[in-house]
């Protein structure tokens, strides 16, 4: 069994963005422009209805929802043409353009792939919602109470191992038909979701590695603007105000904060689209050519 090599992976992927970087911004360029466009048009639009949706009224509501999935789904669409162009560039096949913008048989199939995948993760995630939610209340935990004070009851601790234990499960089941999928769906005609589980079998710590070594750079820059929004957040409260502040307070806020400087923040989404394009296809394609090669021995 061959195994995934988690150095050459990640080595291989941040150098292909370091080397390939016009290529990378050619491809991944255009559908990220305009996928910020998409997310500025979405936020505008339920910033303009603010009050409608604070009233709770339907037909703003309804708009909104359909907004946003009609622009969730172009997203994905947008993504899917650059993971083709990006997995090829990885692969070492070669475009015929330096502005990319196909829309051919792959890209559809690559947009079925993610849109398959998606739904998968959010079936996974509520059932292991559900599994959760019926953990606790067999342990006799109401989910809206406080936690009681003292040391947590024996039916407690195993209903927080069993919820650790199934979103793990989730998490892990969508790393492995993620990973893998880019590749599979740009090398072979008949590769996908179960193709890429297929493949990662015995792979997955390895995975995991790479996913962290590759997440790195995207996690400090997130962090960075999260951190920016914190303290716009903060203005002139005292930081034993925002203690008191509740989750739906912080939400609130920080919706209110990416509104206020919202050019700015798309601007931003396009940058991290095209580096996580960049770093997490081409290190799929890199661990898919090794396995396949029989190259994936060692560390």
């Amino acid at each position: 069994m061959n195994k995934i090599p988690v150095g050459d992976t990640i080595v291989f992927a941040y150098s292909f963005v370091f080397v390939h970087i016009g290529t990378i911004v050619g491809v991944a360029g255009i559908p990220a422009v305009l996928s910020a466009a998409i997310d500025y048009g979405v936020r505008s639009l339920a910033a303009a209805q603010r009050a409608a949706l604070d009233a709770g009224d339907s037909g703003a509501l309804g708009l909104n929802f359909a907004v946003w999935l009609v622009g969730l789904i172009a997203t994905i669409f947008l993504s899917s043409i650059a993971t083709v162009g990006i997995t090829r560039a990885a692969l070492g096949q070669r475009t015929e353009r330096a502005v990319y913008l196909t829309v051919g048989r792959t890209e559809w199939r690559m947009f079925a792939a993610k849109l398959r995948f998606w739904l998968g993760v959010l079936a996974l995630a509520a059932l292991a919602g559900l599994i959760a939610v019926l953990a606790f209340s067999l342990a006799g935990i109401p989910l809206d109470a406080s936690a009681p004070n003292g040391p947590p009851a024996p039916a407690t601790s195993l209903a927080v191992v069993i919820t650790w234990v199934v979103f793990g499960y989730a998490l892990g089941t969508a790393l492995r038909i993620g990973f893998l999928l880019p590749a599979t769906v740009v090398a072979e005609d008949k590769g996908g979701l179960r193709r890429s589980h297929d493949l990662t079998h015995g792979n997955f710590w390895r995975i995991v590695a790479i996913a962290l070594g590759l997440g790195a750079p995207i996690f400090v820059l997130v962090s960075i603007a999260a951190f920016t929004i914190l303290s716009s957040m903060l203005g002139g409260d005292s930081i034993q105000t925002l203690e008191q502040a509740t989750a739906a307070d912080f939400i609130q806020r920080g919706e209110l904060a990416v509104q206020q400087n919202l050019l700015a923040w798309e601007v931003f989404n396009a940058v991290i689209f095209i580096l996580a394009s960049g770093l997490i296809y081409g290190g799929s394609a890199y661990a898919y050519r090794a396995l396949k090669q029989g190259r994936g021995k060692n560390l």
